[in-house]
């Protein structure tokens, strides 16, 4: 592949591009002198900005203008190799046009019939996955995990910042109901780190969460009346450079299975993974100083293929248990 340039079209999530670095990280090293253009969604671009791994960052929009500029811009480049991981079909007939010597991807019938390699999504969308289609390429893994391979320099400061915090992430977005944590239990979880370890308290998430966060603060000030304890709720007012600055500097991440997550992973902060319905054996955390707290139950992991009325894998996963993690990941 010497001298050679790479296409890889990424998915939309963070917790995907994420998974995406160790891939990025073969295909340059299998090849120094490679060129490596990665295609992302406008909002996740500052993630890869440092990379590197990326040379050329292109941004896939929603709009027609944008989506026929980056499909005359794929062409025009004439990819040697394009790594397709969305299993959409825009994805693959983007794929499919772009004109490229050798593309690979995820099957996906009958759009996939434009992929010379393709692999087979065993879970859900992963490293685990993504290092298969690496070996159906025939590229060695020169890092099996996404540890370290987060690079965002530069990072905008953020005030008001406590002296010594744990992140916390409950994620309770529209879209990520199902992994819901209770929000008491997670305002027990604070006020123990804040007598036990001395730790504050940041909040992060979405616009979407407010009313989780918010929740949460108040069952803080509930249980800490009198307190010293400083929660500082930055969900939906922080972008995502902003947000790793915050995660850089923490002591702790605890929060449900979810982008965030992996970003504490990804940076080596101690980080403790609540779990419910997903499969950690796919999207545990990565880093050496993590834990998944899951409740061990014979329908879970089910990614709710079948509506679930009990939600009893997150429903009886006691505050009890996440602290044992807090406390084990911290050397406690």
């Amino acid at each position: 592949m010497s001298g050679c340039k790479i296409c890889v079209i990424h998915l939309n999530q963070i917790g995907d591009l994420v998974f995406s670095l160790p891939l990025l990280k073969a295909l340059k090293e299998h090849s120094p002198d490679v060129c490596i253009h990665s295609v992302v969604r406008p909002n996740l671009q500052g993630l890869l900005k440092d990379s590197p791994f990326v040379d050329r960052i292109l941004l896939r929009d929603d709009t027609l203008r944008s989506k026929a500029g980056l499909l005359w811009t794929l062409r025009r480049e004439r990819y040697d190799l394009l790594v397709n991981l969305p299993r959409s079909e825009e994805s693959l007939i983007l794929a499919g046009l772009s004109g490229a010597r050798v593309r690979a991807g995820f099957a996906h019938r009958p759009w996939d019939k434009s992929l010379h390699v393709k692999e087979v999504i065993q879970g859900h969308n992963s490293w685990f996955n993504n290092a298969r289609l690496l070996g159906r390429l025939g590229i060695p893994i020169p890092q099996d995990n996404y540890v370290g391979l987060l690079r965002v320099d530069g990072l905008p400061a953020v005030e008001g910042l406590p002296w010594r915090y744990a992140v916390v992430s409950p994620g309770a977005s529209r879209r990520r109901l199902a992994k819901a944590w209770d929000e008491e239990k997670f305002a027990r979880v604070i006020a123990r780190l804040s007598m036990e370890f001395g730790l504050s308290c940041v909040l992060v998430g979405g616009n979407d969460t407010a009313e989780c966060t918010g929740a949460i603060v108040a069952h803080v000030e509930h249980l800490l009346t009198g307190g010293v304890l400083q929660v500082m709720d930055l969900a939906g007012k922080i972008g995502l450079r902003e947000l790793v600055a915050v995660l850089k500097k923490a002591r702790l991440f605890v929060g449900i299975d979810s982008g965030v997550m992996h970003m504490a992973s990804a940076l080596d902060i101690p980080t403790v993974g609540i779990f419910g319905p997903t499969d950690p054996f796919y999207v545990a955390p990565q880093n050496a100083r993590s834990m998944v707290v899951r409740k061990d139950l014979a329908c879970s992991p089910c990614y709710l293929r079948e509506d679930c009325e009990h939600r009893r894998c997150l429903e009886e996963l006691e505050a009890d248990a996440v602290l044992e993690a807090c406390r084990k990941v911290l050397g406690g």
